[in-house]
């Protein structure tokens, strides 16, 4: 299987260390983040098409380049996002190389490498698709989200006669929840109501719903497995509410960026095991890559 060997690769003084990493407010910003700003000489930003949702990112080459590097002494990349699948493969080509691709909030894991010569070979863990029962079976995946099976999307359809507004474009195992026009109660109801095959989490202002037996640590946990690692030797570069079961669990955790509050709660009750940005934007992003390589050498504890 194409890409298989490569990714497969244990050489070098990164051996058995991985770094999983968000898109959104991680590796990509907001282009208006960057406006302006100076860039060193081969360094360019790469600016993406808009997302379902309208969301545009920009990552600058110095990022792609720096996992590269990393990628070649040993290490172990995962892109881990709550973003839909859709989204997921629309960035592909302005990501960096990674070892495995997670996505929808660890409902789906793809790797890199096919049996065919497709223009963007990558290859489903189906294994880890078919354990997440409550979204189904993945042939549905063409079926519209009323009419799909599975209690993901029971719950759904339960909710949407409710009135709530749902966004399930794209989404394959988890759909979103929107809180505007909400009170805190309601939305609390909502997620206590929810049946216990099913977690939540919340992402860019939005509520996420998606089996209990994925979410990010899950999938976290299946990889790490699968590459021979551990958390003791895993790291996490994280910015939101969503990634904050993930960012207990590593050895270290580097924020690029960070606005909410619960965020800001996990800091202050750890603040010894979270890395913090001084800068903004993609900066901020290659400040947090330089730093990773620093605590791996023992530089920085």
């Amino acid at each position: 299987m194409k890409g298989i060997k490569a990714m497969e690769s244990n050489q070098g003084p990164l051996a058995n260390k991985i770094l999983f990493s968000d898109i959104d407010g991680t590796c990509m910003h907001d282009p208006k983040v960057d406006a302006g700003r100076s860039l060193t000489a081969g360094n360019v930003l790469l600016t993406t098409p808009p997302s379902t949702s309208g969301r545009v990112g920009v990552i600058s080459s110095a990022t792609i380049d720096m996992v590269a590097a990393y990628r070649k002494q040993g290490l172990k990349f995962v892109v881990v996002t709550g973003a839909r699948l859709s989204t997921l493969l629309m960035r592909l080509p302005y990501l960096p190389y990674a070892d495995a691709l997670v996505c929808e909030n660890g409902g789906r894991i793809f790797y890199p490498g096919s049996s065919l010569e497709t223009a963007c070979p990558l290859t489903e863990d189906l294994e880890w698709r078919t354990a997440q029962g409550a979204a189904g079976p993945a042939q549905q995946d063409a079926t519209a989200p009323e009419a799909r099976q599975g209690i993901l999307w029971e719950y759904y359809r339960q909710l949407k006669s409710e009135g709530w507004p749902l966004d399930a474009n794209g989404y394959t195992t988890s759909f979103r929840m929107t809180v505007k026009g909400k009170s805190q109660e309601q939305l609390q109801a909502a997620i206590s109501a929810a049946p216990k095959e099913l977690q939540s989490t919340f992402n860019l202002g939005h509520a996420d719903f998606y089996p209990a037996s994925s979410g990010k640590v899950g999938a976290a946990r299946h990889l790490i497995q699968r590459f021979g690692t551990s958390f003791d030797l895993a790291t996490f570069m994280c910015d939101d509410d969503n990634d904050l079961d993930l960012a207990a669990v590593v050895a270290k955790a580097f924020l690029p960026t960070h606005t909410s509050e619960s965020v800001k709660r996990a800091i202050a009750a750890r603040p010894e095991h979270f890395v913090l940005a001084s800068k903004q934007g993609t900066e901020a992003t290659e400040e947090m890559l330089v730093k990773v390589g620093q605590y791996y050498q023992g530089g920085l504890t």
